[in-house]
């Protein structure tokens, strides 16, 4: 007695050369019967007629079934796969965007006018001492990354996940008043120059 998996397997080695018996029998049963005659198989075809169209039946649904095994195992899975590790990135993404979000509403004053300052002259990146304590506070949670330069003028730099999230919910961080506060510019530019001597500035 054949086992279910040996019987599966051998179901799946005949659905492999099915479709070749398929055009053979489809051949035969089509053909005209001038045609018949001329290869000699007129006899064949006639006496053996029942056990083609049998052949043809048998060996079709065979094809049909390898055809959507196939569709199932390389289209379908493949599809479900992908939107299984799409929703794994997305929910990563989520998690990711969330912890920023805790990060951001835990700022200190002068945390919070690096990036008001950002958002406000709309650039990403900012330039401070390598021991510049908002910088480094920035850094250690995620907000700002690191760049290389002079110890007294170093780039500092917003990730783009964290930048597109601050530019998403400016409103949170950046108020319309203050935007439109001249006097708040001017804030801003001495926070600025506070993050590194005079000498560096341009």
């Amino acid at each position: 007695m054949f086992s279910p998996e040996t019987f599966s397997k051998v179901l799946e080695s005949a659905a492999k050369y099915a479709w070749a018996i398929f055009v053979m029998a489809a051949f035969v049963l089509f053909m005209p019967d001038d045609a018949a005659k001329q290869l000699g198989i007129d006899g064949i075809k006639s006496e053996y007629k029942g056990y083609f169209w049998l052949t043809l039946v048998f060996t079709g649904t065979l094809t049909l079934g390898a055809v959507f095994s196939y569709l199932d195992k390389k289209v379908l899975n493949g599809w479900l796969e992908e939107r299984r590790a799409e929703k794994k990135r997305s929910a990563k993404r989520a998690e990711r965007l969330n912890a920023i979000a805790l990060r951001l509403n835990s700022l200190d004053e002068r945390e919070l006018l690096w990036v008001k300052y950002c958002l406000f002259h709309n650039v990403q990146t900012l330039s401070a001492k390598m021991d510049d304590v908002t910088a480094q506070s920035l850094l250690n949670k995620g907000i700002l990354s690191q760049g290389s330069g002079s110890m007294l003028n170093l780039p500092f730099h917003i990730p783009d996940e964290v930048w597109t999230y601050l530019q998403e919910n400016n409103f949170l961080f950046l108020s319309e008043e203050e935007a439109n506060d001249p006097r708040f510019e001017k804030y801003l530019e001495s926070f600025r120059k506070s993050l590194y001597p005079s000498h560096w500035m341009t």
